[in-house]
C-alpha cells in the first residue's frame, strides 16, 4: 500500500480540487473541507448581497484569524513552559550537584 492518497476536495461553488496527500492526513483535509463549506453555507444563506467570492474571502479571513490566534496562544504557552523549566532547573540544581559527586 502506498503512503500517498489522491483525493478530491469540493469547496463551495469552486471546481473540485484534486491532489495527493499523505494517507494519514486524509481526516484532517476532510474535516477542513467540511468546516469551510459549513461556514461558507452559513454566511451565504445569511441573506446578505455578497458575491460567492466575497463570502469565500470572509471564510478565508475567519480561518486565518483562527490560525493566528492559536499560534499566539501556542507561543505564549511555550514561553510559560520555558520559564517553568528554567525555574525547575534552578530548584533542582543544588540536588543535581550533590548527585554528581
Amino acid at each position: 500500500m502506498t503512503d500517498t492518497l489522491r483525493i478530491t476536495i469540493k469547496i463551495a461553488d469552486v471546481e473540485p480540487i484534486k491532489f495527493s496527500i499523505k494517507r494519514e492526513e486524509e481526516a484532517i483535509y476532510r474535516r477542513a473541507e467540511h468546516h469551510v463549506n459549513k461556514l461558507y453555507d452559513k454566511w451565504r444563506e445569511a441573506g446578505r448581497r455578497q458575491s460567492p467570492m466575497e463570502v469565500m474571502a470572509r471564510v478565508a479571513l475567519a480561518f486565518a484569524e483562527l490560525y493566528y490566534r492559536k499560534n499566539e496562544l501556542l507561543e505564549a504557552q511555550a514561553d510559560i513552559l520555558d520559564r517553568f523549566e528554567q525555574n525547575l532547573d534552578k530548584i533542582l540544581e543544588p540536588e543535581m550537584g550533590d548527585a554528581r559527586q
